[in-house]
Order: C-alpha cells, then sequence, then structure tokens
C-alpha cells in the first residue's frame, strides 16, 4: 500500500462508538454525533447501529453523504447565510428530518424570508459558551427567543453550544463543561432542548442534570490532542497515518507524511500546545520538528536505529483535519486489511 495513508483500528472504532452509546444511554441524553471528524456513510451508520438519535454535519455536503446513506435524521450546525445554501437545504429538506441553527434574530429574520408556515425551518439557536466565535450570549436568550418567536416560519426547538475552548487545555474539562452547560440551562426556556458538543466536555456534561443531548464527533478516533488533554489514552486512539522514511541525515530524518498528510496542527483553535505534528508510535521521544507540503522532518536522538524505507505509524494531532486530507481510510482488523471507507463528506 503506497505511503501515506491512513489505518483505521477497526475494533477501536467500534469500542469508542459503543462506550460513549452507552454512557449516554446510562445518562439519559440523545447522542446526536458530529459527523465532521469522519465524513463517511460508513461510520455514521455504526454511530446510528450503537443508538445515535441522529447525526451532526457542519456542511451541505456532509448532509446530501449522510441522507444518501440512509441517515433520516440530521442537525446541520452550521449557519445558512446565502440564497443558494439555502434552496439547496430546502430540496435536502424535503427528503429527511433536517434541522439547522440561527445566530440571532437578525439572522432568524435573514431565513424567515425563505421558509413558509407550511413548510418551516426548524433550528435551535446558538449560544456562545465562551468560545467567542458564534452564537448570543446566554443573558440574550430570553429576549432573542421571544423576538424569533414573532416570526412566522422560523420554529426553535432547543438552544445549542460548542465548548470548543476545551481544546486548549488552559482550564480543567468539568470546569469547561460545567460553564458550557450553564450557557444553555441557565436561561433556558423548558420547552427547548439543550444540546452540548466537543468530545473533551462530552463525559462531564453527562453528569450535568439538564442536558438534553450531546454531539461530540473526534471520539470515534481521538487523537495527540486528546491523549494531551487527559480524554483518553494512546491504546483508545483508532487513526494512524501510515508514513515511510525517505531519508536520513545526521540530526534529522524526513519522512513522506508532510502538511498535506499531518496538517499543521500543534493544537486546536490556534493554541500551540502540542510538540511536533503527531505522536511516532515507535518512538514516542522522537518530534516531527518541521513540514513542508509532502515532507517531514523529524528529530530526536533514536533516528539512526531506523532504516530508508521502514514504515512508521502516526497518531495525528488533528484526526477530523487529517482524515479531511484523503480520499478514502483504510480499514485494518489487526494486521489485515478488509475495507476501505471513502471520504464521502471530504470538501465543503
Amino acid at each position: 500500500m503506497l505511503t501515506p495513508y491512513l489505518y483505521l483500528e477497526y475494533k477501536k472504532l467500534v469500542e469508542n462508538i459503543r462506550t460513549m452509546s452507552n454512557l449516554a444511554e446510562k445518562a439519559n441524553i440523545d447522542l446526536r454525533p458530529h459527523c465532521k471528524s469522519h465524513k463517511t456513510v460508513e461510520i455514521a451508520k455504526l454511530q446510528m447501529q450503537f443508538g445515535a438519535s441522529g447525526i451532526t454535519a457542519s456542511t451541505l455536503k456532509e448532509v446530501k453523504m449522510l441522507i444518501n446513506g440512509g441517515v433520516d435524521s440530521i442537525t446541520l450546525a452550521y449557519p445558512l447565510v446565502s440564497e443558494d445554501k439555502v434552496k439547496l437545504f430546502q430540496e435536502l429538506k424535503k427528503k429527511v428530518d433536517l434541522r439547522s441553527i440561527v445566530l440571532d434574530f437578525q439572522h432568524a429574520k435573514f431565513l424567515n424570508e425563505y421558509f413558509s408556515k407550511k413548510n418551516p425551518l426548524i433550528a435551535y439557536l446558538k449560544v456562545d459558551c465562551g468560545l467567542n466565535r458564534l452564537g448570543v450570549q446566554p443573558e440574550a436568550i430570553e429576549d432573542t427567543i421571544k423576538n424569533i418567536s414573532e416570526l412566522e416560519n422560523i420554529i426553535i426547538i432547543g438552544l445549542l453550544t460548542h465548548a470548543g475552548q476545551s481544546y486548549s487545555g488552559l482550564n480543567s474539562l468539568k470546569e469547561v463543561a460545567r460553564i458550557e452547560a450553564a450557557s444553555v440551562l441557565s436561561n433556558k426556556i423548558p420547552s427547548l432542548l439543550a444540546s452540548c458538543g466537543s468530545t473533551p466536555t462530552a463525559k462531564e456534561l453527562m453528569k450535568i442534570a439538564g442536558i438534553d443531548e450531546i454531539r461530540p464527533g473526534n471520539y470515534v478516533f481521538y487523537d495527540n490532542t486528546m491523549i494531551n488533554l487527559g480524554v483518553c489514552n494512546i491504546d483508545n486512539c483508532a487513526l494512524y497515518i501510515k508514513s515511510t522514511v525517505l531519508a536520513i541525515y545526521a540530526d534529522y530524518m524526513v519522512i513522506d507524511a508532510g502538511s498535506k498528510s499531518l496538517s499543521s496542527d500543534k493544537g486546536v483553535h490556534g493554541n500551540n500546545t502540542l510538540k511536533g505534528f503527531g505522536l511516532i508510535l515507535e518512538d514516542h521521544n522522537l518530534i516531527i520538528d518541521r513540514l513542508s507540503e509532502e515532507h517531514g522532518m523529524v528529530i530526536g536522538q533514536m533516528i539512526s536505529k531506523f532504516n530508508i524505507g521502514d514504515i512508521i505509524t502516526i497518531i495525528p494531532n488533528h484526526a477530523c483535519t487529517a482524515v479531511n486530507l484523503f480520499d478514502e481510510i483504510n480499514v485494518f482488523d489487526g494486521n489485515k486489511l478488509f475495507d476501505s471507507y471513502k471520504v464521502k463528506g471530504r470538501g465543503h
């Protein structure tokens, strides 16, 4: 098999999906996981098979992939802000239970013009819980919901938030989860769902009364960021990048996995919390120090033990980004290749 390529350990994938599903079921919380991490029909079907109530998507391309794959309940957790995308959303909505989000009253007014009483937009109100990216502030929830309720063609079913700041490692996951939950619970209207997301905070959120739905995504694979945050250990990671040693010099060696395979992430949301661009399983002390597009430069005291042509195994810093760089995921049971999942949702 030509390197670099994605190597997925099937048994670990299934165990990760089963574990999260069991935890959500025990907590009596709907699991509506994100597919942006894997962008594949096969893994979405596994998530549904193990009890997910629906799947969350970030792009209309992912929505189309899910519909074609037989998923019948989907949340597009990304704002519709252009006429072309709204019209495509409306066409897709005819086929399945398809929901989206509104960012605020002005966004709701814009969308209201494209829907009708007969065919309303079913949506969550996006709430900012400290990431400072999108959504209303928690204290504005009540007034915003009141204003949106006067629009005839928008039906708000819940409050949706995402604690992306959990990836920074600056605060404990328990504290971030508490803030995340409070953002949708402190001003919550009883009839609305409380929907939270992010793999780092998922398990802590399930301990908090009042959360109705969680939307983790990365948990199917985990990655070096999740290891660094203490969310998982190395043995939980299911996705790797296989790479070949191209050359060995006195103080570094070169591999064929560069920024087009590993991505340039050294942490998520701009936080450089990791050393290097991935974790090399054959020697954790080695550091992927520099990347160009097709090359990775590795430093460390033990590079001399490798030979040109050796295959190394890398846990990517950010599995979601790595998947989006490949056309397929090679699926293994032990060392035996038994399937290949096409990354049909990649792109926009």
